[in-house]
């Protein structure tokens, strides 16, 4: 009897575990188009991309066509919808890029896909943003940024990129 009480028990906390975890409904764009930051502590990653802390974030046009110039940086702020307000998320962020896709100096294959993953919070305001470092980055055409919760994708939108 103390075996079936305890499974029980058991299995009831399993299921308000459940009931707590988080679930997220939807992204709201906020905002999207060209901006301006501040960048520091920059690196560059396995696939040669420059990575860079953001501040001072500063929305410069609203647009979804970027013209293809070094230090010009595109994307957009995303709000998480979901419950409960304030759970901890961790969202996949693929940018796919166009054809014939990044030939940085150090992979010996082009750069198809960017992938990043954002932890924030149900109700977040989140930023999201590619920059142009580097000439090999100057790829016109769709740039599709993708939003994946898990193996569903929420939101796909797409910039494109044009040579001036």
């Amino acid at each position: 009897m103390r075996i079936v009480l305890t499974l029980l028990i058991l299995l009831a906390g399993a299921a308000a575990g459940q009931a707590q975890s988080a679930q997220i409904q939807r992204i709201d764009i906020v905002e999207y188009g060209i901006y301006t930051a501040d960048k520091r502590d920059c690196h560059r990653d396995a696939q040669g991309v420059e990575r860079c802390d953001r501040s001072n974030v500063r929305h410069a046009t609203t647009t979804w066509t970027v013209p293809a110039q070094l230090g010009v940086e595109f994307g957009l702020k995303y709000r998480v919808i979901g419950a409960p307000n304030g759970a901890q998320v961790t969202l996949k962020r693929d940018w796919l890029l166009p054809e014939p896709g990044f030939h940085p100096p150090s992979p010996k294959e082009p750069i198809h896909r960017l992938e990043r993953t954002d932890i924030t919070a149900i109700g977040n305001t989140v930023f999201v943003s590619y920059g142009f470092d580097d000439p090999w980055e100057l790829v016109p055409g769709p740039w599709v940024l993708e939003i994946w919760d898990g193996g569903r994708k929420i939101v796909s939108r797409t910039f494109t990129v044009v040579k001036q």
